[in-house]
């Protein structure tokens, strides 16, 4: 899709022109305030065959500033034109979390152990005496709002990785977060902490978990536009980061804070003794956040440091998740464990998931031999196990590759006497990663069905949608912020006239105390408190006899 290159404001400066082969750097640039800019395009001056995609211009007005893949010498220029405050590396952000297993339907114990069960006969969200509204941006991988439990929830958002209205989560993590917030008390499933707020999705990390700090800068300032626009009390959680600070990332957060708006994030996964917050939980304006297990004991994985704010549960959090599936146009819905995968470098490979629609061919064990030239521009329904002509047993990979190369746009195992897994791709190359088609494991008995109605067109997907709502054990200070976050929107909901700087501070002097006397560098002030909190910026909501104020309905 083609960015807007052409409203991007700049100052016009002397680019030196280079071949379109240059390579380019991801930066932001913020810009002096001095005076009144010259309105021009940025590709005025660069090369001409270079294209928009490839630049990726992004406007971020909140900072005075843009981001942009540009050249060295493209980027000397600007610093050489003295309009430049600074040039800073677009760095990359990174979800917090690592799956456990599949949980079931269960009340998650960190609700209990934040005390916000006895919040709920006053609020479970919705603001006392008409007072402002709770509204909670979730900036993360997207939340899927068609799940039942979050679906009355979801109000709006916005997509920053495809540039579109549609937040849809296509990784889990988002979802997972804004159960542990605002799942429904419906009787069924998960209850999140404050169910009658409004929640609004921000997707700057991709199917991968992996985004960039120009888009958390943009989603930043969609919630501050949004404020503006509709009013209420408005809370962040960000259950992402990486060790790099960012001055212009910085820079957002203060103007985000500045604006009121209550901002929590993820401490970091990645403690190895020594202390140092992840960001952006590392910043000033923003409420750190780290994670304890289900006795209170700090994660052994939760960062650390001065900075730190609070704890919060963040060891086996069960709350909403999402899972693959293979539908078919006559009705079924077949669970699917999706590939996933390293590069040669060991790092994490971002696969495909789809969602994929087709008329199916079998294709054998794989075999390159028994795929036949009929699966181009369908899928390939092929069986585990199996070897290659040289004698060699297929994997999954190779059964992967091998259908891409007769023109498969999607590739279906169905077991053996084996148990279903989730496959495992080795050693991938990033042009695997760029062209594999999505694949995904089904059980034997399900692959045999669709053998039996070879004319049934499949769809491949991960979502929630159309299978038994999936419930998911996951660790991570992740999993710690949004219990700090909807502790924070039911304080706020009692106490709808505070301040976020109100709300901030009576949950850091309320927190139970778990480590050195006062706050220390290995749980700060201690586990969130909600009650606590509530009480003590609104007692009397909490004295025997009626609630003064309108009371909350529950949410239908």
């Amino acid at each position: 899709m083609k960015r807007a290159a052409l409203t991007v404001l700049l100052l016009v400066v002397p680019f030196t022109a280079f071949a379109s082969s240059a390579p380019t750097q991801a930066v932001i640039v913020m810009m002096k305030q001095t005076g009144r800019l010259t309105v021009k395009s940025l590709a005025v001056n660069l090369d001409p065959a270079v294209s928009d995609d490839e630049r990726d211009v992004r406007d971020l007005p909140g900072i005075h500033g843009f981001a942009a893949n540009l050249t060295a010498g493209e980027i000397a220029s600007l610093k050489a034109s003295g309009k430049v405050i600074s040039i800073d590396p677009d760095l990359e952000r990174h979800a917090f979390a690592d799956s456990v297993s599949v949980g079931q339907q269960t009340t998650p114990y960190g609700v209990t152990n934040i005390d916000a069960p006895p919040v709920w006969p006053v609020t479970r969200g919705r603001s006392l005496s008409n007072g402002p509204a709770i509204h909670v941006a979730i900036i993360d991988t997207g939340i899927d709002y068609n799940y039942s439990e979050l679906a009355a929830a979801f109000k709006a958002g916005f997509n920053y990785i495809n540039r579109t209205a549609d937040p849809l989560d296509d990784n889990g993590h988002g979802t997972h977060v804004a159960g542990t917030i605002a799942a429904a008390n419906d009787g069924a499933g998960v209850v999140g902490i404050a169910s009658d707020v409004d929640i609004y999705s921000l997707k700057v990390l991709d199917t991968c978990g992996s985004g960039r700090v120009s888009d958390i800068i943009q989603a930043l300032q969609w919630v501050e536009d949004k404020k503006k626009e509709i009013g209420g009390n408005w809370i962040i959680n960000l259950s992402l980061g990486s060790d790099t600070a960012s001055t212009p990332e910085q820079t957002a957060f203060d103007a985000a804070s500045n604006a009121g708006i209550l901002i929590f994030a993820a401490a970091g996964n990645s403690y190895d003794g020594t202390d140092g917050l992840s960001y952006p939980a590392g910043y000033p304006s923003v409420v750190s956040v780290g994670a304890v297990d289900s006795n209170n004991v700090i994660a052994s994985f939760s960062q650390r440091g001065a900075d730190l704010k609070l704890v919060a549960p963040g060891v086996n959090v069960i709350s909403t998740f999402l899972n693959g599936r293979v539908a078919t146009d006559d009705g079924r819905k077949i669970p699917a464990n999706f590939a996933d995968g390293t590069l040669s470098s060991g790092d994490a490979a971002c696969l495909s998931k789809g969602p994929v629609t087709a008329k199916f061919v079998s294709g054998g064990t794989g075999n390159v031999t028994e795929i036949p030239a009929s699966v181009s521009g369908k899928l390939a329904l092929i069986e585990r196990g199996g070897t290659d002509p040289a004698g060699t047993s297929l994997t999954f990979l190779a059964k992967t590759r091998n259908a891409l190369a007769k023109g498969a746009i999607g590739v279906v195992v169905y077991s053996n006497a084996n148990p279903v897994v989730t496959p495992g791709f080795n050693d991938l190359t990033q042009a695997d990663v760029n062209t594999l088609p999505p694949m995904a494991l089904i059980e034997r008995a399900d692959g045999l069905a669709l053998l039996a109605t070879p004319n049934v067109t499949l769809t491949m997907s991960f979502d929630s949608h159309g299978l038994t709502e999936l419930f998911a054990l996951l660790n991570g200070t992740s999993m710690a912020s949004p219990h700090a976050v909807g502790a924070a929107a039911l304080v706020w909901a009692v106490s709808p006239n505070s301040t976020a700087t109100n709300v901030a501070t009576a949950l850091e002097q309320t927190a139970k105390d778990l480590g050195t006397a006062g706050q220390d560098t290995t749980y700060g002030y201690g586990l969130v408190d909600a009650l606590a909190a509530a009480k003590q910026l609104n007692p009397a909501a909490f004295a025997p006899g009626p609630v003064k104020g309108r009371l909350p309905g529950r949410r239908r």
